[in-house]
């Protein structure tokens, strides 16, 4: 993902440093980028598993959904936010077969955009570029194509990170950030407590090649649309040029761009995969109405399982944060915005240290932990409510729902409350 750092060769001696990264994902990247931009003179070094020279739009059809509130600590960890080039200005949430809804707008809660909509790889191109200006010389050292395969602590102040090509680096900290699954957390015995929904979540992009009604304000409009079946998402895209996710850019008559995750059950899931493009759209439209428009072109399509995932790194030597901490149900697309807010508050612990040695302390990432608790906590149950309250068609649970939504609709506070949560803000 890196694209224009030196990586460390495997003819390299065994080296220390600070603090080591494992994990050269997005969420792995912003980190070193937090650190460095935080200017606290660490040495930080990024074990990868993957090559580091992407193209700058990968073939990635999925997209992230960032809070307002994210967006503002991107900025403030040294990212230049003018890649961003869709926004939500408003949220309509529905619930099909039911005569409940309700809207949430930027307009209402005076800010410009409730959230905002990028392409992984485009914010992974972008956190590549703020790297490379970081980067002060012998600050941060890459080792690409390359597996930390275990850890060794024997006290507070040096923890040895063991890689699979021989090598070892020595460091006051180790920070994991390699994802929902990974060898390395069950080599050092850190558990996982996993919530099986059952679901597959099948993405893609779509497009329509006609608006909806003229009250939802395409293109600038989110939808959640919820079934008996899971939900529906759909976030406006503004693809760039080079997006390989369309990759017949002469589809002139599509006016808008979506990325969809539908979540359903894993028999309606394999049959939507093995549907022709054409029953594929038709079966979205049955399910979505018109709200969005027509749609009319669809990318490739993937499917991957839905599951909570909880990572106990208690009694740890190391500190787990983004998908390696906690991995969640996409319904509220709260699983980045939640990765971001683990690192502002890692940094901001760091800084507090009055000494580096200080780095290695169980008792300085106990406290961190503490901080983080409380937050994960709150989205992850807001989470399992919105599915299970939500992803069925039980006649008590949709007459609930039905007044639930039109009472939201009606109450201003509770909107507030409801937008301020989808925006970031706690």
């Amino acid at each position: 993902m890196i694209s224009t750092l030196n990586p460390v060769t495997s003819s390299d001696s065994n080296s220390h440093t600070d603090i080591i990264v494992v994990g050269g994902g997005v969420v792995g990247a912003l980190l070193c980028q937090a650190l460095l931009h935080a200017k606290l003179g660490l040495h930080i070094t990024l074990v990868t598993t993957n090559a580091t020279h992407t193209a700058v739009y990968a073939d990635d059809i999925r997209a992230l959904a960032l809070s307002h509130h994210t967006l503002s600590q991107l900025e403030a960890m040294g990212i230049d936010i003018n890649f961003i080039k869709s926004y939500i200005e408003q949220i309509h949430i529905s619930d099909r077969g039911h005569i409940g809804q309700t809207r949430l707008t930027a307009r209402e809660q005076g800010v410009d955009a409730l959230g905002y909509v990028t392409q992984i790889s485009v914010l992974e191109h972008v956190i590549s570029q703020a790297l490379d200006a970081s980067s002060v010389a012998g600050q941060l050292t890459l080792i690409e194509q390359a597996e930390c395969i275990d850890i060794n602590t024997d006290n507070d102040v040096a923890k040895v990170c063991l890689l699979d090509n021989g090598k070892q680096i020595h460091g006051r900290a180790i920070i994991l950030a390699d994802g929902q699954v990974s060898r390395l957390k069950n080599t050092i015995g850190i558990g996982s407590e996993v919530t099986d929904y059952g679901q597959q979540g099948v993405v893609a992009m779509v497009g329509v090649d006609r608006y909806g009604p003229a009250r939802y304000q395409q293109p600038l409009t989110a939808f959640e649309r919820f079934t008996e079946n899971g939900p529906l998402a759909l976030l406006p895209v503004s693809l760039p040029t080079e997006s390989k996710a369309v990759p017949n850019r002469s589809n002139e008559h599509i006016k808008q761009y979506y990325s969809l995750v539908w979540c359903t059950h894993e028999q309606h899931a394999t049959e939507l995969m093995a549907l022709t493009h054409e029953a594929f759209l038709q079966a979205l439209q049955d399910e979505f109405g018109d709200r969005a428009g027509r749609f009319a072109y669809l990318s490739t399509r993937q499917s991957f399982p839905l599951k909570l995932t909880r990572h106990d790194d208690t009694h740890s030597p190391v500190l787990c944060i983004g998908n390696a901490a906690q991995a969640l149900h996409p319904i509220a697309g709260q699983g980045f915005n939640l990765a971001v807010r683990d690192i502002a508050d890692l940094v901001t612990s760091v800084k507090s240290l009055s000494t580096l040695s200080d780095l290695g302390s169980v008792a300085h990432w106990q406290d961190v932990r503490l901080r983080r608790k409380g937050d994960r906590n709150i989205v992850i149950s807001a989470t399992n409510a919105l599915l299970y309250g939500f992803s069925n068609n039980h006649c008590l649970l949709s007459s609930a729902r039905t007044k639930g939504l039109t009472a939201l609709h009606l109450a201003k506070p509770l909107k507030t409350w409801l937008a301020r949560m989808a925006m970031g803000y706690r």
